[in-house]
């Protein structure tokens, strides 16, 4: 099923790469923007753009947003607030996790990251992950260059919703991505 979910994503990011210089698509990344923070319920603007693309199992038939519903339209969210104002793609489809990304993105002294990021990490819920989520990317938009894995992403948000025992993983998983050190990024520090 989670693989599904990176799939769904992935399709969805791919249109929206490929003509990110078109007006409508702009349109489609602000309609995003806006409906963080907002139930999906009264975001009634996004759901073409999020169903369209969605198999049918995936869609909720209680009224209440599915663990898919929310992987993929959290992504999307914060994928549109991390191009927004970027003419080049924030996407990358690697196998880094978003923790890989931030990790590029903290400087020798990365205490001010670090601190935000576990307090990200002992999140209670997935509204308040996506909310610490939002603050770190709004961050990652200073960089020049970080870019994102927003289908992995969605697989990651896909998983942390269905029992503590896998989201403890996939957070477990996170950390060692984020604090995990290399010669690489030693060097990268180094020429700032």
């Amino acid at each position: 099923m989670s693989r599904d979910v990176y799939e769904v994503s992935a399709k969805i990011i791919g249109k929206l790469e490929s003509t990110l210089e078109l007006s409508e698509t702009k349109a489609a990344l602000a309609r995003l923007r806006n409906s963080i923070g907002r139930d999906i319920t009264e975001a009634v603007d996004i759901w073409p753009l999020l169903f369209q693309s969605m198999p049918q199992e995936y869609l909720s038939v209680t009224g209440k947003p599915t663990r898919e519903e929310n992987a993929v339209l959290f992504a999307l969210q914060l994928y549109a607030l991390h191009q927004q104002g970027k003419k080049q793609s924030v996407n990358e489809f690697t196998k880094n996790s978003v923790a890989k990304s931030l990790s590029s993105a903290r400087s020798k002294d990365g205490k001010a990251l670090d601190r935000r990021f576990n307090a990200m990490l002992t999140s209670e819920s997935l509204s308040e992950l996506v909310t610490h989520l939002r603050h770190l990317i709004c961050i990652l938009k200073q960089q020049k260059d970080t870019r994102i894995n927003y289908a992995k992403l969605a697989d990651d948000l896909f998983w942390y919703q269905c029992s503590k025992e896998i989201a403890n993983k996939m957070l477990l998983r996170w950390g060692q991505d984020y604090y995990f050190y290399t010669k690489e990024k030693e060097v990268k520090n180094d020429e700032k």
